[in-house]
């Protein structure tokens, strides 16, 4: 064969090739779509355990992606918390600590510039940031779209996102969609649009059972289930205006709901948060990982699957391997840290995951334990817009004490605390069984004990309060009988 004929049979050869490299070469980064719950528990949904709330979307997500079984946040409040995702930093690395605290630290930047210079639009809708724009400026630069007026008092509904969507242009830049639903957040709906019954809800271990309890939590399985079908509808728009193939899709939450022993916390049910991902053809299906992830590793994630890479000297990093199936490991240790909420909630505490242990420090064992639920729901004069947010049951808890000593240990274990508590998670998943006091484990609690200590110097923890605690020996707490075997924490390691 001459070489005018080799040459002919090569070409469309290396035109196939130019071609496919091409292709290769601008394949479009891939959209992302996240879902930020607010105040919304990880166990409240079918996916997680729960079958009395219907939320057949995100069971469907799960069906079709990945459910993280170990995904946590790096505080309990909705500002420190949402601070820590967008800089990928922890609370005293970004020094945003205490909810309704706003100013980073000077040098500390937000992650979203990152995916801004990789070519995404971003857009937000909803409660994503804290407070409005209180954090733009912050964590929020100003190229960021909002769609609608942002924060907890926005009547949010897909409408303007749906308009959003239509008008994008076919050659639009890759899409960052951040969606923040407050449903499960109080104000809850009122209890007569509730679904369940009062009979049918599943008051979580470690709470004084009441009936004025029981329709409380109806209202929070209503707003569970309306955030349930605000993700159905999310996913109904990507599939007509998005590349679904080229989408990856994350729902969670910023912490725990506004219960007792959860959001103001640092027991898992305050930190650790639902975590699930779909991306047809990168994730496998129906599929869970035990794998211990943060929300300050999500933006280092996102920034990866684009094919970036993420500043140097932030806490946070990515779990994409995590993601596709690859690994099944991330963090050994995961921290976490409560300052408080101005006056209300003035209760620091620090905590550290290992393995299968969780070690809490409570800073000051002789502040009484406070948070919005109880003390806006004993508040006279009562406010109205306080109230809305209050533990329109806490009443019955107290009116019980009176007369039964399970509610009146109840409300001790809620109000007071030993200095430190210690858990083995794998046994004792709802944290009800305090080892800190016992020889047995008085290694592991000494272990843990340094592995925070160290951890408050190197970042610099002040250890400051958010406002005026409230001191135990003032606070009014009910008599607790002498032969009570309740669980008691407090008894038992402060005695």
């Amino acid at each position: 064969m001459n070489s005018t004929v080799r040459q002919r049979s090569f070409l469309p050869l290396m035109l196939f090739s130019l071609v496919f490299q091409a292709t290769v070469c601008v394949a479009k980064p891939p959209n992302f779509v996240i879902t930020i719950a607010d105040d919304h528990g990880v166990y409240h949904s079918s996916v997680y355990g729960s079958p009395e709330f219907q939320t057949p979307n995100l069971q469907k997500m799960a069906e079709e992606g990945i459910r993280f079984d170990n995904a946590y946040v790096a505080s309990p409040a909705c500002a420190p918390s949402r601070a820590a995702l967008f800089t990928g930093r922890m609370p005293y690395n970004n020094g945003i600590v205490g909810n309704h605290e706003f100013e980073l630290k000077p040098g500390v930047h937000s992650l979203l510039p990152t995916l801004l210079d990789q070519g995404y639009e971003i857009v937000f809708h909803g409660k994503v940031g804290h407070a409005g724009r209180k954090h733009f400026g912050q964590y929020v630069p100003d190229s960021v779209k909002i769609l609608g007026g942002g924060g907890l008092q926005q009547t949010m509904t897909l409408d303007q996102v749906e308009s959003f969507l239509q008008q994008r242009p076919v050659d639009a830049p890759p899409l960052a969609l951040f969606l923040g639903w407050t449903d499960t957040h109080t104000a809850w709906p009122p209890k007569e649009e509730a679904r369940i019954a009062p009979e049918d809800v599943v008051i979580p271990p470690k709470i004084f059972d009441t009936y004025e309890a029981r329709v409380e939590m109806t209202r929070y399985v209503e707003g569970a289930e309306d955030i349930d079908r605000r993700v159905g509808q999310t996913r109904e728009l990507i599939a007509k205006h998005l590349d679904v193939n080229n989408t990856l899709v994350v729902y969670t939450s910023d912490h725990g709901m506004p219960w007792p022993f959860a959001k103001w916390s640092l027991y898992e049910t305050g930190i650790r948060t639902p975590l699930i991902a779909v991306w047809p053809g990168k994730i496998k299906p129906n599929s869970s990982t035990g794998a211990m992830v943060s929300w300050i590793d999500l933006m280092p994630t996102l920034i990866d699957l684009a094919g970036g890479t993420s500043p140097a000297g932030i806490d946070g990093r990515s779990f994409a391997k995590v993601l596709v199936g690859e690994t099944n490991q991330h963090r050994d240790v995961i921290f976490a840290t409560h300052k408080g909420d101005n006056e209300k909630n003035v209760y620091p505490i620090r905590s550290v995951r290992v393995g299968k242990w969780k070690y809490i420090r409570n800073l000051h064992p002789k502040f009484a334990y406070t948070t919005h639920t109880d003390v806006w729901a004993k508040e006279v004069p009562r406010i109205d817009g306080h109230w809305a947010h209050a533990g329109h049951h806490w009443q019955s808890y107290i009116d019980a004490a009176k007369t039964d000593p399970k509610a009146s240990a109840f409300l001790h274990d809620y109000h007071s605390n030993p200095a430190e508590e210690l858990y083995q998670l794998d046994q004792d998943p709802y944290e009800q069984n305090d080892l800190a006091g016992l020889p047995d484990h008085a290694e592991k609690l000494a272990e843990l004990r340094e592995l925070v200590s160290k951890r408050m110097k190197e970042v610099g923890d002040d250890q400051s309060l958010s406002g005026p605690p409230q001191l135990l020996k003032d606070f009014s707490l009910p008599e607790i009988t002498p032969n009570d075997t309740t669980r008691s924490k407090h008894r038992r390691n402060n005695k």
